[in-house]
């Protein structure tokens, strides 16, 4: 399958590691080619069992991963459910919910440069800081969602909060396209006020999308040049409490939602491509999906060696497709308190390339690209 990859400029996020092309003396040029390095496993831990979170790396060069790759860098751990983190420039941003706290580390050698507490006076404060939950970046800023209803938009120099932004009901994933920024309002998965945020970032105006569709987004990306959402829908009654109507659905620029993906549990996008997994709660079947943004047409697929599939992810370079799953216990349920694995696919997803070990609880994928020049 053809993969549409994005651009460039997109894949650096902002251009923040590119510099300039230049002339060498020979009156040759050098010119800046995205590569990637490696990927990040973020993995939550198990709050109930005061398991405490961690970070595995896997090295595409030499194809070994490390867990805990932060605590061995820097001699301590990152604390209570790490729930999400983004390369942004030359820095990898760790965000960890229990701790309130966002660690800033060097995207390569992960040796922390800065820790920023959100609940601090200088950020959101006690109440609007307490448990971030999603980053990305954007124009030399990331901005960070917590339930406390904010987004912080931090400066990426000076570690400063640039702007906050009102959000709605326990704001989870949060994207920037078009000058707009897009938050998905969860409300805890009550299903009260659940809404999607479209925040003016030039004047901080904000918009509330509320549709019959929009029951409890948690994930929200850009695909194509439309913003998508993953909503985990609702619980059905006892006993199974099947979860219901979880799906991916398109916001278009009008502000109409409609549903893309409709059995969906969790979403990677690469490109013209969203990638799903449908592993609903009090159901047994799990399924497998690509979406193609251009045709509206949808592939099924089944990976290789998945037990229980926890968290998808695709290299924007490569098109290798990570699923992460936890391992078995001996009674067939999902171990949640000993280690999870990530196995690595080819773009079709038809051939596992590999398997590595990650951390408890593995959640998120980031990664780990960055640019070399060719010079001609």
């Amino acid at each position: 399958m053809k993969k549409h990859l994005i651009s460039l400029a997109a894949l650096m996020m902002g251009a923040a590691i590119f510099t300039a092309c230049s002339n060498s003396d020979d009156d040759k040029s050098q010119h800046p080619v995205a590569i990637s390095n490696g990927l990040y496993v973020v993995c939550s831990g198990n709050t109930s069992q005061s398991i405490e979170g961690s970070l595995t790396y896997f090295d595409y060069t030499t194809r070994k991963s490390t867990p805990n790759a932060f605590e061995i860098v820097n001699g301590k751990s990152l604390g209570m459910t790490v729930n999400d983190a983004v390369r942004y420039g030359d820095k990898l941003y760790i965000v960890v919910d229990g701790e309130h706290k966002v660690f800033v580390t060097d995207a390569n050698t992960l040796k922390q440069i800065a820790m920023i507490d959100l609940t601090s006076n200088d950020m959101l404060g006690a109440e609007g800081g307490v448990h971030p939950r999603r980053v990305t970046g954007a124009d030399g800023k990331i901005y960070v969602s917590t339930y406390g209803g904010y987004v912080a938009a931090i400066d990426t120099i000076t570690f400063s909060l640039k702007q906050k932004y009102q959000a709605g009901s326990y704001p989870e994933g949060v994207v920037v396209n078009d000058g707009f920024l897009y938050v998905a309002n969860s409300d805890y998965g009550n299903g009260q006020n659940p809404s999607i945020s479209k925040i003016n970032l030039a004047n901080g105006s904000a918009t509330e999308i509320k549709n019959e569709n929009i029951r409890n987004p948690q994930d929200i990306a850009v695909a194509g040049s439309y913003v998508y959402f993953l909503d985990y829908g609702q619980y059905g009654p006892a006993p199974t409490y099947a979860q219901e109507h979880a799906g991916v659905y398109c916001i278009n620029p009008a502000g109409n939602v409609t549903c893309v993906v409709p059995n969906a549990t969790a979403m990677a996008t690469a490109g013209y491509y969203i990638y799903t997994i449908n592993a609903p709660y009090g159901q047994s079947e799990t399924t497998y999906n690509i979406y193609n943004i251009s045709s509206g047409s949808l592939l099924t697929f089944k990976p290789a060696e998945i037990e229980s599939p926890a968290c998808i992810g695709v290299d924007p370079i490569s098109g290798h497709v990570m699923i992460a799953s936890y391992y078995s216990t001996s009674g067939g349920w999902a171990d949640y308190v000993g280690n999870g694995y990530v196995n690595v696919y080819d773009a079709n997803v038809s051939s596992k390339l590999q398997t590595f070990e990650c951390g408890v609880g593995p959640q998120r994928f980031s990664f780990n690209i960055g640019v070399k020049y060719l010079v001609y």
